[in-house]
């Protein structure tokens, strides 16, 4: 059986904070021992001693978390500024976690540790992975992890937030007693796992469809063989924040799925457009748009999804969300809705954590790999 205890506070003094979601958790948990836990703390909210205090707590519990845009949870709702601690129990699921620091230096090493101190702590099966990165590095770190973990490993989660959409560092990561800026982290989970997931934007394509024919990490330089930026020119302005309603759809080749990335800026001289992560060449591209209560729908629509794929014949006993930054961004007030949305159905004493990141993982068809997503809505149900 697998438990998952949820504790939520947006209490200003740190110390607080969490403590009030330590009492949470402990009083979810009963005499249940917790394996492991993640923290999501708003980066203004964060403060190192948190990670020291949920150790001091539950001693041996393997901890893992991110700073975060915003957070939300079964005990507390939609929250800016505010920290949620998720610990785990089971007897018959492992959870291990690792983490790699040095991504700037050497991605690849600091990517491979983390999965490796994950995986030797465990005799079982790895079947789901929880990794939270920083956010300029995030697809390259999500594409790393993915090579170093065995095949058929779900792969989930998000980047660490910053001040701001447009301050992404610094951000912290962290994992035991470590706490980074330059760092991945994963939380592993191995053995008899019952889990579904799915995505959802809410985004529908509008437009034409080019064909991506020059692009580079951070940006697309040409779409159809001209300047990327006069792909979009007939239909927005200088790309940026008023744009963020109109992220492209990318389809990949071979992929019958699409998922969604936010166009960030333009060069004047170049007129290529920034990107957070990167487009292949041959990725066709084609202009979304979405009204509010499109965006909203879509997460309800990613829990409805979530819950019909989950096993047949058993029952989830914890949801894991991520969203982004950027939905919470358009949305405004609206963004609480999300996941009281996603609340109503499932049922009322599952517990739920997530939060808000600066770019969220996880496949967008089944039987594919994880990609680097944006303004999407990602859940994830659990139970064993």
């Amino acid at each position: 059986m697998l438990t998952m205890a949820v504790g939520h506070s947006d209490d200003v003094d740190p110390a607080d904070a969490i403590a009030g979601t330590i009492d949470q958790c402990r009083a979810q948990l009963g005499d249940r021992t917790p394996q492991a836990g993640l923290l999501f703390a708003a980066f203004e909210a964060f403060d190192p001693a948190m990670v020291a205090a949920v150790s001091a707590a539950f001693p041996g519990t393997a901890l893992m978390g991110s700073s975060s845009s915003a957070e939300m949870s079964s005990a507390g709702g939609y929250r800016e500024d505010s920290v949620t601690l998720a610990l785990f129990a089971s007897d018959n699921v492992d959870f291990s976690t690792g983490m790699g620091r040095g991504v700037d230096d050497d991605l690849d090493a600091a990517c491979r540790a983390a999965v490796d101190q994950a995986l030797a702590k465990s005799d079982k099966t790895p079947r789901v992975c929880v990794m939270v990165a920083d956010a300029l590095s995030g697809q390259h770190a999500l594409e790393q992890v993915r090579r170093a973990l065995p095949e058929g490993v779900l792969l989930v989660g998000g980047a660490s937030s910053g001040l701001s959409l447009g301050n992404p560092r610094p951000s912290f990561q962290f994992c035991g007693d470590s706490i980074v800026q330059d760092g991945v982290a994963v939380l592993v989970l191995s053995g008899p796992l019952a889990f579904s997931y799915a995505v959802g934007t809410g985004l529908r394509p509008i437009g034409p469809v080019g064909t991506v024919t020059r692009s580079d990490y951070g940006q697309i330089q040409e779409i159809d063989g001209r300047p990327a930026a006069a792909f979009v020119a007939k239909y927005v302005d200088v790309v940026g924040p008023a744009t963020f309603g109109n992220p492209l759809a990318i389809r990949e080749e071979g992929s019958a799925d699409s998922y969604v990335r936010v166009m960030l800026s333009q060069d004047p001289d170049t007129h290529a457009l920034r990107i957070a992560g990167s487009i292949p060449v041959g990725s066709t591209v084609q202009l979304t748009t979405a009204t509010t209560d499109e965006i909203v729908a879509a997460a309800s629509d990613a829990v409805r999804r979530a819950t019909e794929a989950f096993p047949a014949g058993q029952t989830p006993s914890a949801a894991l969300v991520f969203s982004c930054a950027v939905r919470k961004f358009l949305l405004g007030t609206r963004t609480g809705q999300e996941v009281s949305g996603a609340r109503s159905l499932l049922p009322p004493d599952l517990p739920l954590a997530g939060m808000y990141c600066t770019g969220e993982i996880a496949p967008v068809g089944v039987g594919e790999a994880s990609h680097f997503l944006n303004e999407s809505f990602v859940t994830l149900l659990l139970g064993s």
